[in-house]
């Protein structure tokens, strides 16, 4: 049985009409009866009753008409389904960000323009510290990571694919009762003797390493670190005066009341960089990613 003798048996179906159903399908009509009666035999049944003047339907005939007719719709609708993957007009995209952001300045405004221009696509958005990104980036959980710069050091970086689209300001976060929490700009150099809590190196070693280089390029090493297994447990640990760490301008802590976030005279820019996996063939990526990197 082919495709065609099964397009010549559906068309013969709509039309009860031999003459027509081959002028429908630009064939002969020797050639459409002569599939037909290949497909009778292999099948092993009639499945037209014909006089001169009428064509029928068989009992079988009509089975099979109503069940390929269903089979047929459904692949044209996987086909098209496929399609429009393919091209990036419709399917879902699985999106991660980081915990520590804000994600009102760069999120809203892309997934209005990407909607806008591709209703048919869904993007499921979920949020997640460093090390479940990650993992869920490369187990593909996730097809795109919104995450931080730094935090690229600890994924194998022949497996992923990377592109930076929001620059920030570093802040010395302090708690509000903080000595310092008044002040309008601070030097690293002056945080020497306090204690610098950081991200715990189990989560993210680049995290980690920022911090401890940071304080490295300012010409001294923290003489006290604690560590924290997430955002949420750092900014406690601010809030409740155990020390003092460096977030982003971009970061969540600024609209925490317990915590001051204070500018850092000649620090360096941070990124909020885009992560996927190089082998995922998901094509509204790129999609996404020419929105998110035209956003300003």
């Amino acid at each position: 049985m082919t495709s065609f003798q099964v397009d010549c048996f559906l068309t013969v179906a709509r039309f009860l009409n031999f003459t027509e159903a081959a002028n429908h399908l630009f064939v002969a009509q020797s050639s459409l009866s002569r599939n037909i009666s290949n497909l009778e035999k292999e099948l092993g049944f009639e499945l037209f009753s014909r006089t001169k003047k009428t064509v029928r339907l068989t009992p079988g005939g009509a089975v099979l008409y109503t069940e390929f007719s269903r089979i047929s719709e459904e692949i044209t609708s996987s086909i098209t389904l496929a399609r429009n993957a393919e091209t990036g007009q419709s399917g879902t995209l699985r999106l991660g960000i980081i915990e520590t952001q804000r994600s009102d300045r760069f999120l809203p405004v892309t997934l209005a323009l990407l909607k806008e221009n591709h209703p048919n696509i869904h993007v499921d958005i979920s949020t997640g510290n460093f090390k479940s990104l990650r993992e869920d980036i490369l187990n593909n959980r996730l097809d795109i990571a919104l995450t931080m710069g730094f935090d690229l050091n600890d994924y194998p970086l022949d497996q992923i694919v990377s592109q930076e689209f929001y620059e920030i300001e570093a802040r010395i976060a302090v708690s509000a009762s903080h000595p310092f929490a008044k002040r309008k700009m601070l030097s690293m150099s002056e945080m020497e003797p306090e204690t610098l809590i950081a991200i715990s190196p189990d989560v993210s070693h680049g995290a980690y390493n920022e911090l401890i280089n940071l304080c490295d390029e300012c010409g001294f090493t923290p003489q006290h670190i604690i560590t924290a297994k997430s955002i949420s447990d750092l900014m406690l640990k601010v809030e409740s005066g155990q020390g003092y760490t460096i977030l982003d301008a971009n970061c969540i802590s600024n609209s925490y009341e317990g915590i001051a976030n204070i500018p850092v005279r000649k620090a360096g820019k941070q990124h909020v960089v885009a992560v996927w996996r190089r082998k995922n063939i998901n094509s509204i990526i790129p999609i996404f990613m020419n929105i998110l990197t035209s956003v300003k």
